[in-house]
């Protein structure tokens, strides 16, 4: 029996699919021949949590897909210094294209412009950097992902109490944070936000975080977490608090969160479409530098952008219901 590999079923119908669903006939072909010794980067930051999985897989789906090189990098923790850093060394190296996770907005804009100068065109994912050069921008809107996670909080604890909410200081996160307030001030006015929680997006500190939290407010019936950690460690904080009557929305699929979903420690959870970012940026920046985008004949000479300025990927709801299908295997 023939194995089937589903990366061979991707370059198989990827190639002519995306292709033609893009207006793009010639991608399959030109693009694949023009791929050979390109590199595309992806930097980002905390790169030490597992959130970064599904950006990952397809950055190694469009690889084989494209006859590209994709590279996942940037610092284990949240340093936005570094990042900065490394974006510059990145611009040395000149590769065909660079993504990048935003930790700083201003920190990052500079960076960004100088690779557009050197010729390296830049798309951000899952925040952005609109105030730069960069190409475009794959993500979700950060303060309607939050106001959807509140309306779920909202839904398991019965539209009224007092909640803490969970974060850390990436501009992104925190509209996701301004969106959870946003829809408890519309709709949910017995809803209290009695304390915002930064979690430093780190598995390790998080359980601690939120379990003063819970000592700090015995009161609580509801967690909002914003970040990729914050589910998991909200829900360890639950359980060591004996408190599993406390109502807990996630964010994100890490595997390491999803169990608590089934268990019902966790009530649901809002999960990115990571996958879809980082797959098609590789794409439509290849398209870019190969000139498979004709938009007008020559962008260059246009003065224009040819790219989309932003593609909202929209959220996923994860439920007990629907939990396995977000395994990753």
């Amino acid at each position: 029996m023939t194995k089937i590999n589903r990366r061979n079923l991707l370059a198989a119908g990827a190639g002519a699919g995306m292709a033609s669903a893009f207006g793009v006939p010639g991608l399959s072909s030109k693009a694949l021949a023009q791929g050979s010794g390109m590199e595309y980067i992806f930097l980002s930051v905390v790169t030490q949590v597992p959130f970064w999985v599904d950006h990952r897989n397809a950055l190694d789906d469009v690889s084989e897909l494209l006859g590209v090189k994709t590279t996942f990098t940037g610092p284990l923790d949240f340093d936005t210094a570094a990042q900065a850093r490394m974006l510059d060394e990145l611009i040395v190296r000149r590769p065909a294209g660079i993504m990048i996770f935003p930790g700083d907005e201003a920190a990052m804009a500079p960076g960004i412009n100088r690779a557009v100068e050197a010729g390296i065109p830049v798309a951000c994912l899952t925040g952005d950097v609109p105030n730069s050069a960069r190409s475009t921008f794959f993500g979700i809107n950060g303060f309607n992902a939050g106001r959807v996670g509140g309306e779920l909080l909202a839904q398991a604890i019965g539209g009224k109490g007092k909640v803490i909410l969970g974060t850390f200081p990436a501009p992104s996160v925190l509209q996701r944070v301004e969106g959870y307030k946003s829809i408890f001030a519309e709709k949910y006015p017995e809803i209290e936000v009695v304390d915002v929680v930064n979690d430093k997006a780190d598995p390790s500190y998080a359980p601690t975080a939120y379990l003063q939290a819970i000592q700090a407010n015995p009161d609580i019936v509801g967690i909002g977490g914003t970040d990729g950690d914050s589910g998991k460690g909200a829900a360890i904080a639950v359980n060591e608090a004996g408190r599993k009557d406390i109502k807990i929305v996630a964010m994100d699929r890490n595997d390491d969160m999803l169990p608590y979903i089934e268990d019902g420690t966790i009530y649901g959870a809002v999960a990115q479409k990571s996958y879809i970012e980082a797959f098609l940026a590789v794409q439509m920046l290849h398209w870019q530098n190969t000139d498979g985008l004709q938009v007008v004949p020559d962008w260059r000479a246009a003065g224009i952008n040819p790219l989309p300025e932003s593609v909202d990927t929209g959220v996923m709801m994860i439920t007990a219901e629907n939990v396995a299908q977000f395994k990753h295997a």
